[in-house]
């Protein structure tokens, strides 16, 4: 049984690496959206269609991890007491960066867009930060895991 779900899972990612691949080049190559073209505002026809695909990529992605961690918990029970520290590390995490977070309007002169909102502006600041943090961590534990290896015996 394991095996047939390795080779199922592989031919799943190959499919969806092909997939991204052709949606990548037909972004670049596919053309632009008529009105566009010429401008510095060059917007690729699919666009959408790429987008789409990220978010379908991302439902099955987050599917995915709720599955897998929900199996987990009920194979490993003693395992829920690291994943509620984890979970509890995470709202810290956001917290923080919702508290370093600004909500000011931008300038934009030429844009007419509707994104320039405090809402969107705060959210995309706490998503920023979060990447901060973990970009920093991630980097803080590079350097002990090079250090200390050096003081164990």
């Amino acid at each position: 049984m394991s095996e047939k779900i390795t080779k199922l899972t592989s031919i799943l990612l190959w499919v969806l690496m092909g997939l991204t691949v052709l949606f990548a080049i037909l972004f670049y190559v596919g053309g632009v959206v008529p009105g566009t073209d010429g401008t510095r505002y060059e917007e690729p026809t699919i666009t959408n269609s790429f987008i789409a695909f990220a978010y379908i990529l991302l439902v099955i992605t987050v599917l995915t991890m709720i599955f897998f961690s929900l199996r987990n918990v009920v194979l490993n029970p003693k395992g829920l007491k690291l994943a509620l520290v984890a979970l509890g590390l995470g709202v810290v995490l956001v917290g923080l960066a919702a508290l370093l977070a600004d909500n000011t309007v931008l300038d934009l002169p030429h844009y007419k867009g509707g994104d320039n909102i405090p809402r969107t502006l705060f959210w995309t600041d706490v998503g920023l930060y979060v990447s901060y943090f973990l970009l920093a961590g991630a980097f803080l534990a590079i350097i002990y895991s090079v250090i200390s290896k050096y003081f164990r015996k």
